[in-house]
C-alpha cells in the first residue's frame, strides 16, 4: 500500500449502493458491474466517489471514463469528479488538467474520454477499471471493442451504468436475456443479481434508495420534498413513465410523435404462441435492410396474433433464406398460407428475371404449401390505416383485437419507436452503419406489414371505418 493509509468520512457521505459496488469492485472474479436504473439513484456519482477512493488507495489504480461523446464530458462527468474532490477537501492531492485527473500521492488517475474518438479505445492496457457512463447511449459494436481491449492485467473491470429506458436495448437482449442470474440480497436497490458464470453481478437501484432525496431514516442525508413530490405526480398520472424514470424498470419511455399512439406493451403484448391448428397469415415489407420484414400471424375469434418474426440479418436478409426460414418452422402446417404485403411489390423487378416481381418468387419458394395471395391491387391510404390500426389497439372496435407475441422483439421494438412525419405517415428517416457504410430507413417496416394484413383481414371494418361508421 503506498497510498492514502485512511480518510475519515462524514456520516452520509455514501449511499448503500457504494457499499454493495465497493464489494464487488474488491471482487477479482467478476468483469462487469452493471448499476442501472431509475433517474435520481445517485448511479454515476457513486462510481464516481469508488473511483476517486480507488486512485488515493493505491499506485497504478488507473481508470478510463468513457461517455458516447467527449462534448459532453466536461458538463457531465467530469464536473462530478471535480465536485466530490472539493467536496472531500482533497484539492491538494490531486492534479485536474483537461480530461484527465491524476493523484499526487499514489501516482494513480483516471482518463476521460467519448466512444466518438476511436483511437482512444485502442490503448486500454494501462488501465485496471474502465467506466461507461450512459451505457444505453453506446453501440453494441463499441461494447464488444471495449470488453476485448481491456486486458492484460489481473482483476481489470468494466463498470457500466445506465437508465434501461428501451427493452430493446442490446444490454437487456445481448446482454442480461442471456444470462441466468440467481438473486442476491441488497439494501442498495430492489434487485441484485449474480450471472451463472459468477463474473457479472447486476444492482437495480432507484430514487427510493438514495439518502440525499428521502433521507437515512436517521436524521441524516436530504429529503428533498419537491423531487418527491414531482416523482408522485408521475406515478398518479403517467405510470409507465413513473415506472421507467422513476423506478428504473424496463420500458419505452413515449416521446410523442409514435405512429401506433395506442401501442401499448402491457396490453398488447404477450405469451401468444403458435397454433398448429390455425391456418398462417404473412405479411411482408420488401426492403432489405436492415432485415427483410417477414411477419406470421394468426387469425382466431376476431384476434389478429402475431406469433412470429423471420428477419433475418446480412447476407441472409435474402426472400429465398427468408422463405427458406419459414418453411422450416412451419412447413407441417396443413391448415393453409395466406400472404399480404406491399402492393408496389407486384410489379415486374428490372433487377429480377423478365416478368418476375417479389410475390412470383414467394410462391415459387413457398409453392410445397400453396399460398394464397391477399395482396390488393393498391396500397391502403398510409394516414387511414395508421388510424384504423390505432383505433383497433385503443380496444374502440368491438369484436376484433391485435395481439403480439412477445418473442417479436423487432417487431415490438419497431411498433414503440416509429413515429410518424408532418403528414401523418411513417418516418422514412434513415441511420447509417458505420462498420459496413451501409444507410437505411431504421423504423416502419413492421408498421407496414401490419397495416397491409389489417386493413384485408378486418376489410368490413375497414371499410366502415374509412365511411366514418355510417
Amino acid at each position: 500500500m503506498t497510498g492514502i493509509e485512511s480518510i475519515e468520512f462524514e456520516d452520509g457521505i455514501f449511499n448503500e449502493l457504494y457499499f454493495d459496488l465497493d464489494e464487488a469492485w474488491n471482487t477479482l472474479a467478476l468483469r462487469f458491474i452493471f448499476l442501472y436504473g431509475g433517474s435520481s439513484s445517485s448511479k454515476t456519482y457513486t462510481v464516481c466517489q469508488r473511483i476517486i477512493n480507488f486512485m488515493l488507495e493505491d499506485k497504478e489504480n488507473n481508470v478510463y471514463v468513457f461517455k458516447k461523446l467527449s462534448s459532453k464530458i466536461d458538463e457531465t462527468i467530469f464536473s462530478t469528479f471535480k465536485k466530490i474532490i472539493s467536496q472531500w477537501g482533497l484539492n491538494d492531492f490531486f492534479i485536474i488538467q483537461k480530461h484527465f485527473i491524476k493523484c499526487k500521492i499514489t501516482e494513480s488517475y483516471t482518463s476521460f474520454s467519448g466512444l466518438d474518438d476511436a483511437d482512444k479505445v485502442k490503448g486500454l492496457e494501462g488501465y485496471k477499471k474502465i467506466f461507461v457512463d450512459e451505457l444505453d447511449q453506446i453501440d453494441f459494436n463499441d461494447w464488444k471493442q471495449l470488453r476485448k481491449r481491456l486486458r492484460g492485467q489481473k482483476g481489470q473491470q468494466i463498470i457500466g451504468a445506465f437508465n434501461p429506458v428501451s427493452e430493446m436495448s442490446y444490454i437487456k437482449t445481448e446482454i442480461f436475456d442471456k444470462e441466468v442470474w440467481t438473486e442476491l440480497p441488497t439494501k442498495a436497490g430492489d434487485l441484485k443479481q449474480i450471472n451463472s458464470k459468477k463474473n457479472t453481478i447486476s444492482i437495480r437501484t432507484n430514487y427510493l434508495y438514495n439518502i440525499w432525496i428521502v433521507g437515512d431514516g436517521k436524521g441524516g442525508g436530504f429529503i428533498d420534498e419537491h423531487c418527491i413530490a414531482d416523482f408522485e405526480d408521475d406515478k398518479a398520472n403517467d405510470i409507465n413513465y413513473y415506472n421507467i424514470y422513476a423506478l428504473g424498470l424496463w420500458g419505452k419511455l413515449r416521446t410523442g410523435g409514435e405512429f401506433f399512439k395506442q401501442f401499448k406493451d402491457s396490453t398488447h403484448v404477450g405469451d401468444y404462441k403458435y397454433n398448429p391448428n390455425l391456418p398462417l397469415h404473412v405479411s411482408f415489407d420488401e426492403n432489405v435492410l436492415p432485415y427483410l420484414t417477414c411477419n406470421v400471424f394468426q387469425y382466431d375469434n376476431g384476434s389478429l396474433i402475431q406469433v412470429d418474426e423471420i428477419m433475418l440479418q446480412d447476407p441472409l436478409n435474402t426472400l429465398k433464406d427468408t422463405c427458406i426460414k419459414f418453411l422450416n418452422k412451419y412447413r407441417d402446417n396443413k391448415e393453409g398460407l395466406f400472404i399480404y404485403g406491399d402492393a408496389t411489390s407486384r410489379k415486374a423487378d428490372t433487377k429480377l428475371q423478365k416478368g418476375q416481381n417479389f410475390y412470383l418468387l414467394i410462391k415459387t419458394y413457398l409453392n410445397e404449401m400453396k399460398p394464397t395471395f391477399r395482396v390488393p391491387l393498391a396500397n391502403p391510404s398510409v394516414k387511414m390505416s395508421r388510424d384504423f390500426v390505432n383505433e383497433i389497439l385503443s380496444g374502440d372496435i368491438k369484436g376484433i383485437d391485435i395481439k403480439i407475441n412477445k418473442e417479436c422483439r423487432n417487431s415490438i421494438h419497431d411498433y414503440q419507436y416509429c413515429t410518424e412525419d408532418e403528414n401523418g405517415k411513417v418516418n422514412k428517416s434513415v441511420v447509417r452503419n458505420k462498420d459496413t457504410g451501409q444507410s437505411y430507413q431504421e423504423f416502419g417496416h413492421c408498421c407496414d406489414a401490419i397495416r397491409y394484413i389489417a386493413t384485408v383481414i378486418f376489410i368490413n371494418q375497414y371499410k366502415k371505418f374509412q365511411r366514418g361508421w355510417s
